[in-house]
């Protein structure tokens, strides 16, 4: 099998970065979304285009499914793209986009690589347009933080390691990611390092701009990186190629770029003997990573991104930028680091979201319309 199911990239934190890339505040294609006396717009008169990461993958079509059916029951026309994980048919999707001319167009484009010129295009046609996960300059962006989810995992693994007396000395360090999807989407594994090494005694410390996509180890076996290829069989296949790399009395320390990242280097790693040598997390709270964190006791951490509920969010925010909103150069999708003790506070045995963390300063302007608190449970807010 070759599972793919997903790939996330991390909010730039900076605001120099954002405004590198084109996302300061008041710079995103958004318009006005006003009729011309000023007055807001009913829903039901709004048609939006929502253009998924690709429908062949789970997470990618759940929210998908969700921008339609809670779009069509607040009574928004919604018309339905799928990118296909393909960057030309992003490009074309974008142009088909702009000729159905949509109040907004909510795009989630998986390829780095195409998403200037998909934001050309809904720049020059003047749509308004709303990036999700994947930055697209010109258009406002929703999106969640890789880095702090790996800041998050180290919080969490770090100081149980630390009372087992683990250390530079016998410890390594491993980081599986995608490297094809750029530099933010790996932000997760890289500053999980770093947490390590400002933590732990005996590891070499490094910046985070030090590990880059073509690093393989730090510190002789203090390090190793792979590239997981976004997939379970491709994580254990890297892993497999370097697994005899680490000194057989090692601890290991391990975390990746989403669930199937972690999980197949775990098997791997399993398999060659370090068993409960073994310290991890995932990231996604997909059903594997929720059910090994409640059942395994070496995964003791898992980031929760509330993937369901993605397409409120989204909706929200575009029908804010029709209201008028000039939104923040940053929105910020729910996420949260669940541990063996809160897992079930935010999900149930099914891996259904029960609840959804508060909302931050960057997304509390959702809340005026009304989306969540009709569809979803936020803490906090309903």
């Amino acid at each position: 099998m070759n599972r793919k199911r997903w790939q996330f990239v991390a909010l730039a934190v900076a605001t120099t970065t954002m405004a590198a890339c084109g996302t300061t505040p008041g710079s995103s294609n958004t318009g006005s979304g006003k009729s011309p006396g000023g007055a807001a717009k009913a829903l039901s008169s709004l048609s939006f285009a929502y253009a998924s990461a690709g429908d062949s993958v789970g997470i990618f079509k759940t929210v998908g499914d969700g921008v339609m059916t809670h779009g069509t029951q607040l009574g928004i026309k919604v018309k339905r793209y799928d990118n296909n994980l393909d960057g030309p048919t992003a490009l074309t999707n974008a142009g088909l986009i702009v000729q159905s001319k949509p109040d907004i167009a909510i795009d989630w484009n998986t390829q780095v690589g195409v998403g200037a010129a998909v934001g050309q295009q809904f720049t020059r046609s003047n749509t308004p347009c709303l990036a999700v996960n994947q930055q697209i300059p010109g258009c406002a962006w929703l999106n969640l933080s890789n880095k702090q989810m790996g800041v998050d995992a180290a919080g969490v693994i770090l100081p149980i390691a630390s009372k087992r007396g683990w250390t530079g000395a016998n410890t390594t360090v491993v980081m599986s990611i995608a490297s094809a999807n750029g530099v933010e989407v790996n932000d997760g594994p890289r500053y999980f390092y770093v947490q390590t090494a400002n933590t732990l005694p005996g590891f070499v410390k490094v910046s985070p701009s030090q590990i880059t996509a073509s690093t393989t180890t730090i510190g002789g076996t203090n390090g190793i990186q792979i590239d997981c290829k976004s997939t379970l069989d491709g994580a254990y296949a890297a892993m497999q190629n370097v697994v005899g790399r680490i000194p057989k009395s090692n601890n290991v320390l391990l975390y990746g770029s989403d669930d199937d990242c972690t999980l197949g280097a775990y098997r791997s790693l399993k398999q060659a003997g370090f068993g409960n040598r073994i310290l991890t997390g995932g990231l996604g709270a997909d059903p594997d990573g929720l059910h090994l964190l409640r059942t395994d006791p070496n995964w003791v951490a898992e980031g929760a991104l509330f993937f369901q509920n993605w397409g409120l969010y989204a909706l929200s925010e575009a029908v804010a930028i029709t209201q008028g909103v000039n939104p923040p150069a940053l929105t910020a999708i729910p996420q949260i680091m669940l541990t063996k003790a809160n897992a079930d506070t935010y999900y149930d045995s099914n891996g259904g979201v029960k609840s959804l963390p508060p909302l931050v300063a960057s997304n509390k302007y959702l809340a005026k319309y009304n989306i969540l608190q009709k569809f979803a449970k936020v803490q906090g807010l309903n």
